[in-house]
């Protein structure tokens, strides 16, 4: 008798505990949490904020006060990840869906862009724009004297050849950007020709905070990086050669400019509000060029730039390989954005088609 009732009352706990797991899954499923780039109207910040951090922070804290909290597997409450003020007024930060639906009611939200990764691009030679060094474009802007070029990829290696500062003036005095110790790099391999170095990877640590950042810091193990800021304003590297093959002088297109090196790419990932992070600080310290050898998975540019002040005149991006970012002018017609495809073979041109 007491085997016959034992069956359905196993059966029961055995149901009971399926819907229980079962109702436990659908609530973390609720309320899992990504990261989101917010871009919000800053003429609609309130006057009783300070500063847009403020504003943006108190944003956070008022979405935990009204939405019942929830707990994910990384992230027990909303958090804020950056901070934008430059290149775009908002803010990324880890919200659910119910969070995320709470911050659209709240005034100033503008829209909302889910983080994705970002795939890497390569770059190609002066000899493909047809640059001669004794007359021309090239000689007549001065090797590029004195231009800040923020480069945004995977940081540098500063011991290179391609980055001495012989022959390099003084700093220019309107640059405000830093030179940010970190693991295998301190203050002193900035020099008068890499002039600023910083990283950012707070978006990976979002969407993965158990993530170990094993070269925390600008210094550069990909190469990618290093490859980017070597051909845009590497200095003249005399003696070089490929075991031996092929001897001369190395130089970057603008070997007199200055670099300033902007790592969001990391061997642990690479994720767009570190880009936008990137970028946000770049403009901030005043570079004149912005390069980024990136792909994206959404077009935020357009948005970048109608986001900017409208003083702001002296940036030129260049985004290699990107197709899908268009080709925008500024409204007194000066050009701002440039997008520049590479192709596999030099000599080839793709048409531009516009519907």
């Amino acid at each position: 008798m007491g085997s016959r009732m034992g069956l359905p009352y196993c059966l029961h706990l055995l149901f009971l505990s399926w819907f229980l797991s079962a109702h436990v899954f659908c609530l973390l499923a609720v309320a899992q949490r990504s990261t989101y780039i917010v871009h919000l109207d800053k003429s609609l910040m309130p006057n009783i904020f300070a500063d847009h951090h403020h504003w943006h922070s108190s944003t956070i804290d008022s979405i935990k006060a009204t939405v019942p909290s929830s707990v994910d597997r990384f992230h027990s409450a909303p958090k804020l990840v950056y901070s934008y003020d430059s290149v775009i007024h908002g803010f990324s930060a880890v919200l659910s869906q119910d969070e995320l639906e709470a911050l659209k009611k709240l005034p100033g939200f503008v829209s909302a862009y889910k983080d994705t990764t970002v795939e890497p691009h390569t770059t190609y030679t002066s000899d493909f724009l047809k640059l001669n060094p004794s007359s021309g474009l090239w000689p007549a802007s001065g090797l590029g004297q004195d231009v800040i070029i923020g480069v945004l990829d995977s940081g540098i290696w500063p011991e290179s050849a391609s980055f001495r500062d012989d022959g390099m003036p003084e700093v220019p005095k309107r640059w405000k950007g830093i030179c940010k110790p970190g693991t295998q790099f301190n203050t002193s391999l900035c020099n008068r020709k890499l002039i600023g170095a910083n990283y950012f990877n707070k978006g990976i640590l979002a969407n993965d905070p158990t993530v170990n950042i094993s070269m925390n810091s600008a210094r550069d193990t990909d190469g990618h990086g290093t490859h980017v800021a070597s051909i845009a304003a590497g200095n003249f590297a005399k003696g070089v050669s490929h075991f031996g093959y092929a001897p001369g002088t190395a130089k970057g297109v603008a070997p007199r400019a200055r670099l300033a090196v902007y790592k969001f790419r990391f061997d642990e990932g690479l994720f767009t509000s570190d880009l936008v992070a990137a970028m946000d600080q770049a403009v901030a310290d005043g570079v004149d060029i912005i390069s980024i050898s990136y792909g994206f998975r959404f077009n935020f540019i357009p948005l970048i730039y109608y986001s900017l002040p409208k003083n702001f005149k002296f940036c030129r991006v260049l985004f290699p390989n990107l197709f899908n970012s268009p080709l925008i002018d500024s409204p007194n017609k000066e050009m701002f954005i440039m997008s520049v495809a590479d192709s596999s073979a030099s000599g080839q041109v793709w048409p531009l088609w516009s519907g």
